[in-house]
């Protein structure tokens, strides 16, 4: 397979003010399958019962194409604080998704009776908005100045069309793009000591295609809190110890169902942390 695509771009930067840039930009892009999703492959395992469940690559995909649009405002209130909001668009086509089949079938000449598949959807719609804030409250007193708070938030509308399995076509939610999605930082600089706690959140979304969209599987919102210290000894020498998701916060699959959620999977691995030091030469 081959293909030539023109990808036109155009960007615009406007200072307003000394304090106030104006972003503008329209570009085309594409994304290319992974080589997992593309490769002619296929893995079959059989249970005792002669059910064969298979994963297959799919040679045939195209890539993604999309238009994309935004345009930002940035505003630096103070020499060490800046606020941004934005939006964005994008017209996608070709789009990949993973669907997953439970009923018997053949992909290339193999049988199955469950099978994943990676397959092209048909046009999705994504448009959105984002703000950020970030700030150094260097006029804080004493060793208070150090101060760092930072907070950026995304909400994401996302929608496309994928074959439904009887000739037509069904409305999603793009795969694993999440509504609101937020992270908040507060932190601390001083005197080679280098500290930061943050929160990072986002929604529930779409993980794979299943049959029907009953059978369709999501991910739960989740909510991940990690800190990290530093300290720079000299300029060669720095430690550091890091943690990862103190709030052990789980990993939940499930499917929507007309009553009530189907748990999928459901997955806790307490908290991770490391320590070390860096050398630099």
């Amino acid at each position: 397979k081959d293909y030539t695509d023109w990808l036109p771009s155009v960007n615009v930067k406007y200072q307003a003010s000394e304090t106030v840039i104006l972003r503008g930009g329209v570009f085309a892009s594409i994304v290319r399958p992974g080589i997992g999703k593309l490769a002619p492959r296929f893995l079959i395992e059989q249970n005792d019962d002669d059910e064969r469940e298979g994963e297959f690559g799919n040679p045939d995909l195209d890539p993604y194409h999309a238009w994309n649009a935004d345009i930002s405002a940035e505003y630096y209130f103070a020499p060490g604080g800046v606020i941004q909001v934005g939006a964005f668009y994008k017209d996608i086509e070709d789009f990949i998704v993973d669907q997953n089949l439970d009923v018997p079938g053949i992909y290339r000449g193999i049988a199955y009776d469950e099978a994943t598949i990676a397959i092209n959807g048909d046009t999705a719609k994504v448009k959105g908005v984002e703000f950020n804030y970030q700030q150094a409250l260097d006029f804080l007193p004493g060793l208070l100045d150090g101060t760092l708070v930072g907070f950026n938030y995304t909400y994401t509308d996302a929608e496309g069309d994928v074959p439904d399995g009887d000739g037509g076509q069904r409305a999603i939610t793009l795969p694993a793009a999440a509504k609101n999605t937020w992270n908040a930082m507060l932190g601390y600089e001083k005197a080679g000591l280098s500290l930061r706690l943050t929160a990072a959140y986002r929604d529930e979304y779409l993980d794979e295609l299943g049959s029907d969209a009953d059978s369709d599987r999501y991910i739960k919102d989740h909510l991940q809190i990690d800190a990290s210290a530093k300290y720079r000894f000299n300029d060669r020498v720095q430690g550091f110890v890091e943690w990862v998701n103190l709030n052990d916060e789980p990993y939940l699959a499930f499917q929507k169902g007309p009553g009530s959620d189907r748990l999928l999977q459901y997955e806790t691995y307490s908290w991770t942390a490391k320590a070390g030091v860096r050398l630099t030469y």
